[in-house]
């Protein structure tokens, strides 16, 4: 069966999502690239070193390239009606959905997915889900922050996953990982089916009122969670609170559910030469085995937190 989809990621001029400063997209059809296409866009906002630091655009770059709205439709004929997917689709889909309330424009109806997230189910047992370590992973040449680079890597993962996994058609691989769903610009997210009920954890219980604030989108709802190691922007019992109260499920050691397991600061004199705390250890075992247990630091914690 024929399939097509065109991968997509923006950077941005500053923390504000909707400061969009390029855009690479690429067309795939039946897993070939058939097209490109890439711009700067003047975000008519200032830039911050970190992000120039990051993507290396400047001011200067942007200066007589076109604002959003001068390119929206260049962009929005060349997606046509296939459906879109980002690395980690969540920033993508927001910055997009911030320049078009920017620009008080009306929502292009864009669906999408994420490569980031079906990796993380339909490509078990990675340390690390980010798109520069499935790249390198992958063998995918990546230039990474350029915009198209990013958006080409992020096309050639989900068609690395179609492959390995036997699927020729993107709406049954979609629906084998329980995405029944696509995610749409501005209105709601690319969210998978749940394969059980939000439990209740023995850490911290959220109060009625918490518990109705929690957003279902959110990327630790309804995951396990377990921390290793010394924090240092939090003790583990403000952790674990935070985590609950996005809707995320504190255990106090890694088990056969265990979704999150955080990595603080190590104590050499507890964990030996190898540097591996027990959890640590039991984590790497259930990852040999298959079980989906993402690895990632306290920073990547909090900033995830945030989103």
């Amino acid at each position: 069966m024929s399939y097509s989809y065109v991968a997509l990621d923006v950077e941005t001029a500053n923390d504000f999502r909707g400061s969009v400063c390029s855009i690479g997209l690429v067309k795939f059809k039946d897993g070939n690239i058939v097209d490109t296409f890439y711009t700067l866009i003047n975000p008519e906002e200032e830039f911050d070193d970190f992000n120039i630091f990051i993507h290396g655009i400047t001011p200067e770059d942007v200066l007589d390239s076109p604002t959003f709205p001068e390119v929206r439709k260049s962009i929005v004929d060349f997606i046509g009606l296939d459906i879109v997917v980002a690395h980690f689709a969540q920033f993508d889909m927001s910055a997009l959905k911030d320049v078009y309330q920017k620009y008080e424009l009306d929502f292009d109806n864009i669906e999408y997915i994420c490569s980031y997230r079906l990796a993380k189910v339909a490509l078990p047992g990675q340390l690390n889900y980010k798109l520069k370590r499935l790249a390198k992973n992958l063998n995918i040449e990546l230039d990474h922050h350029n915009a198209l680079s990013d958006a080409r890597a992020s096309g050639l993962i989900l068609e690395y996953l179609l492959s390995t996994n036997s699927f020729s058609d993107l709406t049954a691989f979609l629906k084998e990982y329980r995405y029944n769903k696509t995610g749409l610009l501005g209105q709601y997210g690319f969210k998978r089916k749940k394969g059980y009920q939000y439990k209740e954890n023995l850490i911290y219980q959220p109060t009625e009122e918490e518990k109705a604030a929690m957003n279902p989108d959110h990327y630790f709802y309804g995951l396990y969670f377990c921390f290793t190691g010394k924090l240092e922007r939090m003790t583990r019992k403000e952790a674990n609170k935070a985590a609950a109260l996005v809707g995320g499920i504190p255990e106090k050691g890694v088990t056969k559910h265990t979704n999150i397991l955080v990595v603080g600061e190590q104590d050499w004199r507890v964990v030996g030469t190898d540097g591996l705390s027990s959890k640590m250890k039991k984590a790497q075992t259930l990852l040999e085995k298959g079980q989906d247990i993402e690895i990632m630091t306290e920073n990547d914690f909090i900033r995830l937190l945030e989103e």
